[in-house]
């Protein structure tokens, strides 16, 4: 990580310690672990003066989380839901990459009826193209290689979204070109914690969907404050004369502050004056001169920049101008002060929704993953495993996770999880130790991993327990849980247990915190009969 993105990351938080009020909500989704990109994306908004709450979702979540009535997004109320979905996990491509634009507009879809429900802007980030190439340097030749697949993916969804004016696109294959392949990709981190990208990919997408927020919302730039302190006199300005006429024709205020009032002892100030809508040189402090300049202008303090050779101030917004007052116009062009959100967004073609936002459900997507769940016994050698698979099973989780020695303890009590789907085999993904007697099985362990929730794995693995239980002669299967601060979605999933039916009618299935002694039944009684499931064993 550069010394530019740990200092940025520093800030951030420090910001967050702080506590200010937030202007917005923002709730993430995404197929990949996105928290890389909070401390950016938090960072640009605050500097446009949004500062916000930021919240990020489970990965590869996104259908489901969107979709759902309750749970993560009903927690956050997000005022903007950013979605990022990669084509790397959304299966095999198929010809033409036909099976991934499937899955993308689906997520897609659900994402613009997410947005909707909650009042919410979105901001979709197109996947880039991935790296991967199968055929090779052929691959650009191929009507179905990477290249053309996804080529055609990301266009099916730029005429799907871009027409849209509550949301906002941000590429994510530009910012991966502009850092570079080799610069770009994390293999190991995305193998260890399946974060896909580098700070700098995290840093730019951060960058550019913060900028289209403030746009979106009527807070970008408004006003350039040229800061006057470190220059000689307006003779310096000149060069850059050119840019603040552009400026000033694209709707953009010109101002200038400088400290003492002789700073215009010169024969050019004639030249700079006819830029400039207005001037403050006095010996008050810069936030008092700033103060007085956004009243004049009649904009928000935020919508102020101030461009200057001088060290960043923040606020407002900082566009250092380099020692080459030659450069200053190239500069302030490439600082994006004119970017403004296009009245109409998008003329290309217009494709149908993938499927129609009436159909769009959370019962037939789950169906159509074809989800499939096995189960295996833990043997001593594997439990390193397995303890790697809880340790960082933190949305669904009973308690905090315990140590590899104390799972080693109880190698027989443990059951490994193994799911896969159409999409992909998933491997061992989660566990559940049971304390077996008699007349009572309780499940004090039960982990899942991200990408295997919102697929009705929860449920076929309590169904799995109660028809071993019912086998063994156990009357009772009983879930043991404790509040993590982490673990909403397993808290709200053993809320809500009357919806999974036994598959052993003579055995009673319930949940009840740790420190409940006398729990009441939360669940399917003896008398409830097996109901379907969307998972097949």
């Amino acid at each position: 990580m550069s010394a530019d993105l740990f200092s940025r990351r520093t800030r951030w938080q420090a910001l967050t310690r702080q506590g200010s009020t937030p202007a917005l909500r923002v709730a993430l989704l995404a197929s990949y672990t996105v928290d890389p990109l909070v401390p950016y994306l938090g960072l640009g908004l605050h500097d446009t003066g949004l500062p916000a709450t930021l919240a990020v979702g489970p990965f590869q979540q996104v259908v489901q989380q969107c979709l759902a009535t309750d749970g993560f997004l009903a927690e956050a109320r997000p005022d903007v839901l950013v979605v990022a979905q990669r084509l790397e996990e959304a299966g095999d491509p198929g010809p033409a990459g036909d099976a991934w634009a499937a899955e993308l507009l689906a997520g897609a879809e659900a994402a613009v009826t997410a947005a909707r429900r909650h009042g919410a802007l979105l901001v979709y980030v197109l996947p880039a193209v991935p790296a991967s190439r199968p055929y090779g340097p052929a691959d650009a030749m191929h009507a179905d290689g990477v290249t053309a697949s996804a080529t055609a993916v990301r266009q099916r969804l730029r005429d799907r979204l871009a027409g849209d004016p509550w949301v906002l696109l941000v590429d994510a294959d530009e910012a991966v070109r502009a850092v570079g392949d080799e610069r770009a990709y994390h293999p190991a981190l995305f193998r260890f914690a399946k974060v896909p990208y580098t700070e700098e990919v995290f840093a730019r997408l951060g960058d550019t969907a913060a900028a289209l927020v403030a746009a979106g919302f009527g807070a970008s730039c408004r006003a350039l404050v040229l800061d006057g302190d470190g220059l000689t006199g307006v003779a310096h300005l000149l060069p850059a004369l050119r840019e603040l006429r552009e400026l000033r024709a694209a709707g953009v205020r010109v101002a200038l502050r400088a400290t003492g009032a002789d700073w215009w002892s010169s024969a050019d100030a004639t030249d700079l004056l006819a830029v400039l809508d207005g001037w403050v040189t006095d010996e008050r402090p810069l936030a008092d001169q700033l103060a007085e300049i956004a009243d004049e202008l009649d904009v928000a303090p935020a919508q102020l920049v101030l461009a200057g050779t001088g060290p960043a101030q923040t606020p407002p917004r900082h566009v250092p101008l380099g020692p080459d007052p030659a450069l200053w116009s190239d500069e302030l062009r490439a600082a994006g002060l004119t970017d403004r959100l296009p009245a109409r967004r998008w003329t290309g073609a217009t494709s149908q929704p993938a499927v129609a936002p009436t159909e769009l459900s959370l019962d037939d997507f789950v169906a159509g993953l074809d989800v499939h769940v096995d189960y295996r016994p833990v043997a001593a050698d594997s439990v390193a495993e397995v303890a790697e698979v809880v340790a960082r099973a933190h949305d669904f989780a009973l308690a905090p996770a315990p140590p590899a020695a104390a799972l080693a303890e109880r190698a027989a009590d443990l059951l490994a999880i193994r799911v896969r789907d159409r999409l992909g085999d998933y491997g061992t993904s989660g566990l559940v130790a049971l304390d077996r007697t008699v007349d009572r099985w309780t499940v004090d362990v039960f982990s899942l991993s991200c990408p295997v929730l919102g697929k009705g794995v929860e449920a076929a693995v309590l169904r799995e327990v109660t028809r071993r239980a019912g086998a063994a002669g156990a009357g009772e299967v009983l879930v043991r849980w404790s509040d993590t601060g982490r673990n909403g979605t397993a808290r709200r999933f053993l809320s809500e247990l009357d919806g999974v039916a036994p598959a052993d009618p003579r055995v009673r299935l319930r949940a009840a915190p740790t420190s409940d002694h006398n729990p009441t039944p939360s669940s399917a009684t003896a008398s409830t009969p097996p109901t379907a499931t969307a998972v097949r064993r």
